[in-house]
C-alpha cells in the first residue's frame, strides 16, 4: 500500500511537472505569435529595448555578485561564530537554571530562620543561645542570597548580550541568502531575455528575408507584365551584404536607391481605399534597419484590417492584368487603370471567384479578401508611387 502511494505521488509530481512545462511553452508560443505579427519597425523596438534590459540586468547582477562575493568571506565565520554561541549561551542557560534552585533554596532556608515566635514561649539560656546561631546563620544566608543573586543578574546579562549577537548573525546569514535568491532571480531572468532575444532576431531576419524574396518576386512578375523594366529598377544600385548576426543568413541591400531614379509624387485625385477600415502596418519608403545596418526601400504599404476577413476593393476603374496564386506573397492580384497606373493587391486569402485576367472592374469592386495584412501597392509609367498618396484615408 505504501508503494503503491508513493508511486501514485511520484506520478503525480510528473503530471504536475510536465503542466508546468506545457504552460511554460504555450505562453513562449504565444509571445511568438505576438512578435511574428508586429510591424518590422516594432520588432526591432523591442530587440534595443531587449539589449538596453540586458546590459541593465547584467549591470545589477555584478554589483551584486561583488556584494555577495563579500558577504561571502565572512558567512563561514559567522557560521563557526554562531555555533559557538549557541553552546555557549547552552551553557550559561545550564548555570541559570542551577543559580535559580539555589536562589530557591537559600530563599526557603532563610524564611524557615525567620519564623514567629509561638505564643507562650519561655526564654531560657539555651533558647538565648540557639536565637544567636539562628541570627548568625540569617546573616550568612541574606549575604550569599546577595552575592547570588549579583551573579545570577551578570549571567543573565551575558545571556542577553550573546543572544544579540546571534540574532544580528542571523540577520546577516538571512540577507545573504537574500541576495543570493536575488542574484539568481536576475540569472534567471537574463537566460530567459537573452533566449527572448535570440528567438526575436530569428524572427527579425526571417522577416528581412521574406521581404527581399517577396520584393523580387514582385519585381519579377511587373518586369514580365511589362509594367515595370526590371533593368530600370536596378539602374545604378550597388547590391551589398551583410551577414545577420546568429543566423547566418545573407540580406541585401533592398532599393536604396529607388528614392531617387524610380519613384514620383502622385498628384492626381485621390481615390478610395482597398479595405473599408484599417491601420498603416508598413510605410511606403526608406526605411534604415536598427539592428543589422541594412537599408530597405518599402515599395508598398501593408495595411492591417480592422476586421478579420475582410474584402478587399479595386481602387479605380480598371482591367485586371493578373489574378493567381505565388510563392511569396499568397494570391496577387494586379489590374491596370488609366494613365499608366497599375495597382497590386497581395497576401490575398481569396481571390473573388470573377476576376480572371482580361475582366474589367468598376472602383469598388471586390476582388479578393484577407484575414488581417494586405500589402498594397501602386506604379505609374515605370515608377514607384507611395499608394497613400492615391487613395483617402478617411
Amino acid at each position: 500500500m505504501r508503494k503503491l502511494f508513493l508511486f501514485s505521488l511520484f506520478s503525480l509530481l510528473l503530471f504536475a511537472n510536465g503542466i508546468a512545462e506545457k504552460t511554460k511553452d504555450l505562453k513562449e508560443n504565444e509571445r511568438v505569435q505576438q512578435q511574428l505579427s508586429k510591424k518590422l519597425e516594432d520588432l526591432a523596438q523591442d530587440i534595443l529595448n531587449g539589449e538596453k534590459n540586458l546590459k541593465n540586468l547584467s549591470e545589477q547582477i555584478n554589483i551584486l555578485s561583488s556584494q555577495t562575493s563579500k558577504l561571502e568571506a565572512n558567512v563561514k565565520i559567522q557560521n563557526k561564530e554562531l555555533s559557538t554561541l549557541n553552546n555557549q549561551n547552552k551553557e550559561l542557560l545550564r548555570i541559570k537554571s542551577l543559580m535559580e534552585s539555589k536562589l530557591i533554596s537559600l530563599m526557603a532556608k532563610d524564611f524557615a530562620y525567620d519564623l514567629p515566635i509561638p505564643e507562650g514561649y519561655i526564654e531560657g539560656e539555651e533558647s538565648f543561645m540557639a536565637f544567636e546561631l539562628l541570627g548568625s546563620l540569617d546573616k550568612v544566608l541574606s549575604e550569599e542570597i546577595s552575592k547570588l543573586s549579583k551573579d545570577y543578574e551578570g549571567v543573565n546579562l551575558l545571556i542577553e548580550n550573546k543572544q544579540k549577537q546571534i540574532e544580528q548573525i542571523r540577520l546577516n546569514l538571512k540577507n545573504y541568502n537574500e541576495q543570493l535568491k536575488e542574484l539568481q532571480i536576475l540569472k534567471n531572468r537574463q537566460i530567459k531575455e537573452i533566449n527572448q532575444q535570440k528567438t526575436d532576431r530569428q524572427i527579425y531576419a526571417k522577416k528581412l528575408d521574406n521581404l527581399k524574396a517577396q520584393q523580387e518576386e514582385l519585381r519579377a512578375t511587373l518586369d514580365k507584365l511589362k509594367i515595370i523594366d526590371k533593368k530600370e529598377q536596378t539602374k545604378g544600385q550597388k547590391e551589398e551584404t551583410s551577414k545577420v548576426a546568429n543566423n547566418n543568413q545573407k540580406i541585401r541591400q533592398i532599393g536604396s536607391s529607388y528614392q531617387g531614379s524610380s519613384v514620383k509624387r502622385y498628384t492626381g485625385k485621390k481615390t478610395i481605399a482597398p479595405l473599408d477600415s484599417f491601420t498603416i502596418k508598413q510605410k511606403f519608403g526608406n526605411y534604415v534597419d536598427p539592428i543589422y545596418n541594412i537599408k530597405i526601400f518599402n515599395e508598398n504599404v501593408v495595411l492591417r484590417s480592422k476586421k478579420t476577413d475582410a474584402t478587399v476593393k479595386s481602387v479605380l476603374d480598371g482591367r485586371v492584368v493578373f489574378a493567381k496564386n505565388t510563392t511569396m506573397l499568397q494570391r496577387v492580384v494586379i489590374i491596370e487603370h488609366s494613365d499608366g497606373i497599375h495597382t497590386i493587391y497581395a497576401h490575398l486569402d481569396k481571390i473573388a471567384p470573377n476576376i480572371k485576367v482580361g475582366k474589367r472592374v468598376k472602383k469598388g469592386a471586390v476582388v479578393g479578401r484577407i484575414k488581417d495584412d494586405l500589402t498594397f501597392e501602386v506604379t505609374q509609367k515605370n515608377f514607384h508611387i507611395n499608394p497613400l498618396e492615391l487613395i483617402s484615408l478617411n
